[in-house]
């Protein structure tokens, strides 16, 4: 619990002139600090971060590291207590975003507009991950590639056989991912390879803690590709709450800190009627509140691909 309501913030992954990539704290879209940074601050305030090299690492510890962060973020709010932390800020722009999480330990992907109430979820290999600006590796292989956006939600404690109420507390906070699928036409789709080609789970920019994910099983998503065919679509079209979801998967399957479980939508095209992706095309996918991506799709090779 925190003790006052917390300043809205929202945590990304980033790098500085090709300089190893950091957590920081985002405020207002605007300028970020590193967590480093504020870790001497954190524990003068008697709550020293834990795992504070990366988000994956700050997710092993969620409860008393959000609770550190909320005290910290109040902190630097204040006029005398924050003073000797502004020159640490740096604006959004001189910095890349790169995935929030690099590497999750287990990604699940749900199967949208397959006929399945409630939906079907498929393995994604960690492999795919890459981040909000990444070229999409276009494989040589036969089939289209096409583009999903979906709500990501990352997992707080360690979790089995939950209800929906505990799966309520068992979710760290959100990001916008894109769902990229191999569509071959058979009529037996092999899901693990089709979601699991290299750079397939663009992910981020910003993670935002559950505390600050306004209305989640109500917001609005769009996928454009080129800036003409837009996709738009609500997740209030779902059969179920993601947390009704994450409950679900968790009498299946023991899920840790820093899982992924990717939510879609009910509504919009089948996965065989959406555009093919062709090099070159620009794809842009945000989901309301959580950030937008812009991707480019390129039959380039994989180390390229994966920068970004």
């Amino acid at each position: 619990m925190i003790d006052s309501t917390p300043i809205p913030f929202v945590l990304g992954m980033f790098t500085v002139s090709g300089s190893p990539a950091f957590p920081a704290i985002v405020l207002d879209d605007e300028a970020a600090i590193s967590i480093e940074a504020i870790a001497t601050l954190a524990a003068r305030l008697g709550l020293a971060l834990t795992g504070k090299e990366s988000l994956f690492g700050l997710l092993q510890n969620w409860d008393h590291n959000f609770r550190a962060l909320c005290a910290t973020v109040a902190a630097l709010d204040d006029a005398e207590a924050g003073k000797y932390f502004r020159s640490a800020f740096t604006a959004i722009e001189f910095l890349t975003p790169v995935a929030p999480l690099e590497t999750p330990r287990q990604v699940l992907c749900e199967v949208t507009n397959a006929g399945e109430k409630p939906g079907l979820f498929v393995n994604k290999l960690a492999s795919t991950v890459v981040g909000p600006k990444a070229k999409i590796h276009l494989p040589s292989r036969d089939g289209k590639v096409v583009g999903e956006v979906k709500v990501g939600a990352v997992i707080a404690h360690p979790s089995y056989e939950l209800d929906p109420a505990q799966a309520v507390n068992a979710i760290a906070g959100y990001m916008t991912v894109t769902d990229l699928s191999l569509i071959d036409g058979t009529e037996s789709v092999d899901w693990l390879k089709a979601k699991s080609q290299p750079a397939f789970l663009p992910t981020g920019p910003y993670f935002v803690p559950a505390a600050f994910a306004d209305a989640i099983d109500a917001v609005d998503t769009n996928i454009a590709f080129n800036g003409e065919t837009n996709l738009k679509a609500n997740l209030a079209s779902r059969s179920e709450t993601i947390a009704a979801t994450v409950a679900r998967l968790t009498h299946d399957f023991h899920l840790f800190p820093g899982d992924l479980v990717c939510c879609g939508t009910d509504s919009g095209p089948v996965l065989s009627d959406r555009p093919a992706l062709g090099d070159g095309d620009i794809i842009e996918a945000a989901v309301r509140g959580l950030g937008q991506q812009t991707l480019n799709a390129m039959r380039t090779s994989l180390e390229a691909s994966r920068k970004g």
